[in-house]
């Protein structure tokens, strides 16, 4: 792959001075999660770790934020 989506390349401009900083970032997909990560000395500065979920979500904001 040669080029990044739109969409990758906003997520890694608005989150990437977050993770640098050396937090994590957790993004919620419908059918799994991307991680954002500081890179180790090497490595590229923001390491980008997808994980498949076993099923699709199906909850709304408002039901995730309810119990808080």
């Amino acid at each position: 792959m040669n080029s990044i989506s739109k969409e990758l390349e906003r997520i890694l401009e608005d989150y990437a001075p977050i993770v640098k900083e050396g937090k994590q970032v957790l993004i919620g997909l419908l059918d799994g999660t991307v991680q954002l990560e500081k890179g180790q000395e090497g490595e590229a500065p923001v390491q980008i770790r997808v994980s498949p979920l076993d099923e699709r979500l199906q909850i709304t904001i408002d039901a995730l934020f309810h119990g808080m």
